[in-house]
């Protein structure tokens, strides 16, 4: 009888092992190229990790840029509804969504995407910003460096020289700048941005160095603003169900492969992602503007009313403790900066 019994008890616990380790295949969706640094390197880079951790049991379907559910406004919706697995998208996109995040957005606050990305990672932790996400297995959270303005037609070398330009905002503080400074923000995702410069519709746009390349720009501006004004944040994260649903072997992959290590790539990622973007640039010969003592405060002093607008705008949108939030996120930007600093 007790041998009957072993045998039965190990036949079970075969079986389970074998539930729990069925091979499952995971729906990412993002709204970058295929082609693009974000994918090629952060989505599978991250998936080559997962996958090859699991032995193979772990694999993935990549829906990008141009695919439905590749849909930057959608994301969020889709992958709480289960429709995908996996999603990375734009913090304040649609608009109000994950409000908390675009802190990081303040102007002036940002450096490069290292720092700003584990200010941001950081400030997650803390439980600062983690509210908006509740419900989503956050794998992590990040931001470019500070960015750019690219222009066509005209130069921008002082706040005034913004005046009346419509330019294409990427985000609600970027919007709000442009618009405090007397030009016209004009909101369009991404991947719309070369149509509406080469159109006219726009006379420039707010991007890193990696939308340059990503979206083909050099070819429609003549010039770009190394003024470092703002930067924009990005959110990566599984549907909490479907992360739950997994074995406790493949939930260590998701793990190992996420969270602070994730972020610090995501960092560096960007240094990467950056090169082409001003190389296209150079090659064009359009040309690169660095603002000098007297520039640099001229945009500092323009500045300072627009943030003050921003941190009243984001309490507006509910965000009660923004002021609270970014004095800890103006301790922490110089902090990680600092450290990124000392590894280059």
């Amino acid at each position: 009888m007790k041998i009957i019994s072993s045998v039965v008890a190990a036949t079970m616990l075969m079986a389970a092992s074998v539930a729990q380790a069925e091979p499952v295949t995971l729906k990412f969706a993002h709204f970058w190229g295929a082609n693009s640094g974000p994918h090629q390197d952060f989505a599978l880079g991250w998936a080559d990790q997962v996958t090859k951790c699991s032995g193979g049991e772990i694999t993935f379907e990549y829906y990008t840029a141009g695919t439905q559910l590749g849909n930057v406004t959608k994301l969020e919706d889709a992958l709480r509804a289960g429709l995908i697995d996996l999603g990375h998208g734009l913090n304040h996109l649609p608009r109000n969504r994950f409000t908390q995040a675009t802190i990081i957005d303040t102007p002036l606050l940002s450096k490069s995407a290292y720092a700003n990305s584990m200010t941001l990672w950081t400030l997650f932790k803390e439980g600062a910003i983690s509210k908006p996400y509740e419900g989503l297995q956050v794998l992590a959270l990040h931001a470019h460096a500070a960015g750019l303005v690219h222009t066509k037609g005209k130069a921008v070398r002082l706040p005034e020289d913004l005046k009346g330009m419509r330019i294409r905002s990427p985000s609600p503080a970027a919007a709000l700048m442009l618009q405090e400074l007397g030009a016209v923000p004009v909101g369009l995702p991404p991947g719309e941005t070369y149509e509406a410069i080469s159109k006219g519709t726009a006379e420039g746009t707010i991007f890193p160095w990696e939308g340059v390349a990503g979206f083909k720009l050099a070819e429609v501006l003549d010039y770009s603003s190394d003024l470092k004004l703002n930067a924009a944040s990005f959110w990566f994260a599984m549907n909490e169900n479907k992360y739950k649903s997994l074995s406790d072997a493949q939930r260590k992959c998701v793990d190992e492969a996420s969270y602070e290590p994730l972020v610090k790539k995501a960092g560096d990622y960007w240094a990467k992602w950056d090169q082409p973007g001003l190389e296209q640039t150079k090659a064009a010969g359009n040309e690169i503007i660095e603002p000098d003592a007297a520039a640099q405060a001229a945009w500092q002093e323009a500045m300072k009313p627009v943030i003050v607008s921003y941190l009243a705008s984001l309490k507006t949108d509910g965000f009660a403790n923004a002021e609270e939030v970014y004095q800890r996120a103006q301790q922490l930007v110089p902090q990680y900066e600092a450290e990124y600093l000392a590894r280059k």
